[in-house]
């Protein structure tokens, strides 16, 4: 329940204070009585490093107090912190964590640090003896680089592959040495050998010699005095500037099978493997059903499934020299087809009579007796055939109307919507996966006289495809990435908005997903969508008092070809970070529509979208902001379908998941008044929109298994139309009135996590509202108002409308 009557700058006040004061303590539980406690832990780096190498070592050095001494605290509100059962205070334990502390920082170079122990600080509080410990670091210089090299004893070949790709090796003159870079520095050895033939190469096999000898010592002296001057000087060389000299050997005790180069040979499958069945048992049993194609073998009683998929995803040829990344791309592409919930692979080395080839593609160069060769069973655990999911959706607006206005504006709506899907992993034994998916939501008033405000269902069909079915010249070019589909889509559905407009769409199109490291694109060269509008009595009414709206919601045809490029990536710097990038671009008309002769009722556009995430997750805590923005243009020259982007295709602002402040479809356009003062169509659709949102999140408290946490948060932006209006100017973008069209909300939330879903509850308040018309849309923290009173007025039943300046927003899963 909501304050309904304007509430005192004081009440305010008192309310702020007491959270302040009930959320901003420390609070000790089961403390030792009469000795002293650990209350903190300190550690403070000081040296040459960065400021982000700084932060990175104190977040990882509090991971290395005894925990004997570490301080174990829970974080309540984001800011109240309780300290349970802190330890009883003992030198001894730390000087253990200086040791660990000491023992990490060589690890990581820091060869020369110096820790010293800060005397303990005591502070009582009635029956507590409160102890801060602290240490301070002086990092001093890292040890760097002076050589590196491969040593001349090394087998020739490896040595040869390594010099040849010197180029990419971890190790340079002047970058700091650490343990962590030799260990890289091998793995990248082992799998470049990996992928020339050396199949049994491992890390046993190399051996590192770090030198930090100064060489001008192991000159003949007989002057003792110049000799102590030497390695006075040596001594302070390495302090001011110490590097070492690395070397890469051969271990003498390597097992000579490591330097023996494979080729792959017979490749079998095994489509029909059991649950957890022993391989063996999988090899030998007998199989009703061998099939035998270019160079590789199925065996199948069933017939569960072609032999094409499977070769189509398998990247190892026979004859090929043995390459493990080909390898592991072929167990996550066959792990990928979605009709294998399990796949082993049992390798098996051999001399025989191979056919040796430079690749995949050349043809026989020479034939070998004695080459040691590879036999590669797969061993595949089918998925179950069919499966069925269903989940549910709920969001909620409070009332930016608090009136029975009649009309279809977010006033007071609760929407749900049921979506189900039946999947089929292995239609025509091709592994096609199919996916049947039937939608059904509604939009519900709690205060019209006919509740029902809105319903919308869908069906849609789409197959996946596990190949490129495209011209020779480009299905070549995708098949060298990691994975890649062929997507088909239809689907058809029916909105009807009470009073409103009926729409009926129907929508077909064609495209290709590929995917190379964690960059995603789907490209859809042919999208065709078919629209259908009946235009009912409030509507029309609304086309009289903004005819520009008759622009958006007509009747046409889109003939169009889009491509969505995704990415998901963590920060190289900064461990807890995570990204998320996505672009969308969509033409429509140009190309396709002319090249297939429709002119009539055809849109013309383009639209692009651009979106960036970031997640910051600190120790309990997490900061997380978006940035989105897009943008469509409409170039037909038709007076009706040319003038903004179909109201389908546009931009909306609000909602539990965009600026929370506004219900959905009630923010903008610009800072114009049209849609606010209407008493009848007051949803907003734009051609730009740009929008920012940040959200702090925290934990609050863990009831019977199930998380409650908050956030607070603000979200930034609205959208313009592109194009001016003559009857409504403000609604064009404008960078002379862009910071007056900002929108600013502010609000909190609590977000119930169950772990298999979330619901969210947030409640936001219009800081900044482009319509409010005192104090240049700020809010004013004197004269503080839940109501905005200047948009009161009579709607077309007699009832005052009235505007508030909050909205409470149900959600569920987290808005971004």
């Amino acid at each position: 329940m909501f304050f309904q009557q304007r509430t005192s700058h004081s009440f305010l006040f008192t309310i702020i204070m007491a959270i302040v004061l009930l959320t901003s303590c420390t609070v000790i539980r089961n403390n030792p009585k009469s000795k002293p406690f650990v209350y903190s832990n300190d550690i403070i780096v000081e040296g040459i490093p960065s400021k982000d190498e700084k932060k990175r070592l104190q977040n990882e050095l509090i991971n290395y107090w005894d925990d004997s001494i570490r301080v174990k605290s829970i974080s309540q509100f984001g800011v109240r912190t309780v300290i349970k059962n802190p330890p009883v205070y003992d030198s001894a334990n730390v000087v253990r964590s200086i040791a660990f502390m000491n023992s990490y920082l060589n690890s990581q170079g820091y060869y020369n640090a110096v820790i010293h122990d800060n005397p303990p600080i005591f502070d009582t509080l009635n029956d507590q003896i409160r102890t801060a410990v602290s240490v301070n670091i002086e990092l001093g210089k890292n040890l760097t680089i002076d050589s590196f090299a491969i040593d001349s004893s090394m087998n020739p070949d490896l040595r040869l592959i390594a010099s040849q790709n010197m180029s990419a090796s971890l190790f340079a003159k002047g970058k700091p040495f650490s343990k962590q870079l030799v260990s890289s520095e091998l793995d990248r050895l082992v799998t470049l050998y990996r992928t020339q033939g050396y199949f049994r190469f491992t890390r046993d096999n190399l051996d590192v010699e770090v030198d930090t000898t100064d060489v001008s010592l192991l000159e003949i002296d007989l002057d003792p005095f110049d000799q102590a001057r030497r390695i006075a000087e040596a001594t302070q060389r390495r302090k001011l500037n110490p590097t070492v000299d690395v070397i890469i050997r051969q271990k003498k005790s390597a097992d000579s099978s490591s330097f023996t180069k494979f080729y792959i040979g017979n490749i079998y499958y095994y489509p029909e493997a059991g649950d957890n069945e022993i391989a063996d048992s999988v090899v030998n049993r007998f199989y009703q059903k061998v099939l035998t194609r270019r160079e590789v073998t199925s065996f199948q009683n069933k017939g569960y499934i072609h032999l094409k998929p499977l070769r189509e995803h398998t990247y190892l040829r026979r004859g090929v020299l043995y390459n493990e990344e080909r390898f592991f791309k072929t167990v996550n592409a066959l792990n990928q087809l979605g009709a294998w919930r399990q796949v082993d692979v049992k390798t098996s080395a051999k001399t025989d009579t191979v056919t040796v080839r430079s690749n995949e593609t050349a043809t026989a160069t020479t034939y070998f007796d004695t080459a040691h060769v590879l036999d590669f069973r797969f061993l595949l655990t089918p998925a179950k055939k069919y499966s069925f999911g269903a989940d549910f959706e709920v969001s909620r607006n409070t009332a930016t109307i608090s009136s029975d206005s009649g009309s279809i504006s977010s006033k007071n709506l609760l929407g749900i919507a049921i979506n189900t899907t039946l999947l089929n992993r292995n239609i025509w034994r091709e592994s096609i996966q199919s996916s049947t998916a039937i939608r059904a939501g509604t939009e519900v008033s709690f205060s019209a006289k006919e509740p029902l405000q809105t319903f919308q269902t869908s069906l849609s069909q789409t197959y996946s495809i596990p190949e490129i079915i495209a011209p020779t010249y480009f299905a070549k070019r995708l098949k060298r990435l990691d994975t890649y589909k062929t997507l088909v889509n239809f689907s058809a559905g029916y909105t009807e908005r009470r009073d409103f407009y009926r729409l009926r769409t129907v929508v077909g199109n064609w495209g290709y997903e590929w995917k190379r490291k964690n960059n995603l694109w789907i490209y859809r060269p042919l999208n065709l969508e078919l629209y259908t509008l009946d235009t009912l009595k409030l509507l029309t009414i609304a086309f009289n008092d903004n005819p520009f709206l008759r622009t958006a919601f007509n009747t046409g045809y889109v003939i169009s070809q889009n491509i969505t490029y995704n990415k998901i990536y963590s920060g190289t710097r900064t461990p807890g970070v995570s990204n998320y990038i996505r672009l969308f671009g969509e033409e429509a008309g140009a190309i396709l529509g002319r090249f297939l002769g429709i002119s009539d009722k055809l849109y013309q556009y383009v639209k692009v979208e651009g979106e960036f995430r970031q997640r910051r997750q600190f120790i309990k805590t997490e900061f997380a902001y978006r940035i989105f923005g897009g943008i469509g243009y409409n170039y037909s020259s038709d007076p009706v379908l040319g003038q903004s982007l179909p109201f389908f295709k546009q931009f909306v602002a609000g909602g539990p998941n965009s600026m929370r402040a506004w219900p959905l479809r009630q923010l903008g356009l610009g800072s114009s008044l049209a849609s606010d003062t209407s008493t009848t169509f007051k949803e907003r659709y734009g051609d730009i929109q740009l929008e920012t949102n940040l959200e702090y999140r925290f934990p609050i408290m863990v009831i019977s298994g199930v998380k409650i946490n908050s956030a607070v948060f603000t979200d930034i932006g609205n959208i313009w139309n592109l194009k001016n209006q003559v009857i409504n100017p403000d609604s064009k973008i404008s960078l002379n009135r862009f910071f007056k069209d900002l929108a600013i909300g502010m609000g909190t939330g609590l977000r119930i996590d169950f772990n298999y879903f979330l619901i969210r509850l947030d409640l936001a308040y219009k800081v900044k509202d482009p319509a409010r018309l005192a104090n240049n849309g700020w809010m004013s923290i004197k004269d503080f108002e839940w109501r905005n009173h200047e948009f009161e007025n009579v709607d077309r039943n007699g009832r005052v409308v009235k505007r508030n300046n909050y909205a409470f927003q149900l959600g569920i899963g987290m808005p971004f």
